[in-house]
């Protein structure tokens, strides 16, 4: 006699770690309509050194002073809208809408990377730019993982003032900390400056949109980032259950914003080799 499968709790999930949410800020507003347009800010941005004067403020034959026009701006929009689920023919179930619930969580991280590196959702700014500064020469000859972290660093401090973010493909996380380029600070990974770094789930198009060969990498550095979220959407049991099959058809979707200001470089990286 055949014995039935029996149920069991599935393993619990480790969280996602070393991605967008563990280095930038993650806010979820109340105002829905920051989620129809987009949203906009006034990030107080630097551009290292300084310049300087010679003369008294009280002189009367000072040369001017020259100071850049306005009052920078950031934007970030249009929302990106995504959603996951899945249908299942067992509507007696009522766990199936929070399951899918549970999923968006899961994967809401990773594909916000890939939208934020590539632009691909519509969604503005982004990394992957035609308009993203190249940092030392880097797209005819890629420099040493090391200098590359360092000049995206340097130009972060010098365009923010301060802590900003560097971005990487996911999958160069084991060459850089194998190399000692980075370190932990729990919950990130930084560079030598204290610059977290986001390592993305994505194919590391450059800035022409185009993928490195292999052994090369793309880095990003952005100013501060933020995360905004709206309110995850579900239907209804009662919406979701198709009464022509008898299946039900759970989604869950949620709005949101990845946005940074003030400083966006790449630079091409040559990868340190993985020694036995």
């Amino acid at each position: 006699m055949t014995q039935p499968w029996v149920s069991v709790a599935a393993p619990p999930v480790v969280p996602y770690r070393y991605g967008l949410f563990s280095a930038a800020a993650v806010l979820d507003p109340a105002d829905a309509r920051e989620f129809m347009a987009g949203v906009q800010w006034e990030p107080v941005c630097a551009d290292a050194p300084a310049p300087v004067t010679l003369a008294e403020a009280c002189a009367v034959d000072r040369p001017p002073l020259h100071l850049p026009p306005g009052v920078d701006v950031a934007q970030a929009g249009p929302p990106i809208s995504l959603y996951t689920g899945f249908v299942c023919a067992l509507p007696g179930r009522d766990d199936l809408l929070e399951r899918a619930h549970q999923k968006l969580g899961l994967i809401e991280q990773q594909s916000l990377e890939h939208y934020a590196w590539t632009g691909t959702a519509g969604n503005r700014p982004r990394l992957a730019d035609p308009d993203t500064e190249i940092l030392g020469g880097s797209a005819a000859a890629p420099v040493s993982a090391a200098i590359g972290l360092g000049l995206l660093e340097a130009f972060v401090s010098d365009r923010s003032g301060g802590i900003g973010v560097l971005w990487a493909p996911r999958w160069t996380a084991g060459v850089l900390t194998g190399a000692q380029l980075l370190r932990v600070e729990n919950p990130r990974l930084v560079a030598p400056l204290g610059n977290p770094v986001v390592f993305a789930h994505t194919d590391g198009a450059g800035p022409d949109g185009t993928v490195p060969p292999a052994g090369d990498a793309w880095l990003y550095a952005t100013g501060a980032v933020q995360v905004r979220r709206g309110a995850v959407s579900l239907p209804t049991l009662p919406q979701a259950l198709s009464t022509v099959d008898n299946e039900v058809f759970a989604v869950a979707q949620r709005r949101y914003l990845v946005g940074w200001g003030c400083a966006q470089a790449a630079v091409k990286v040559r990868l340190p080799q993985a020694t036995a």
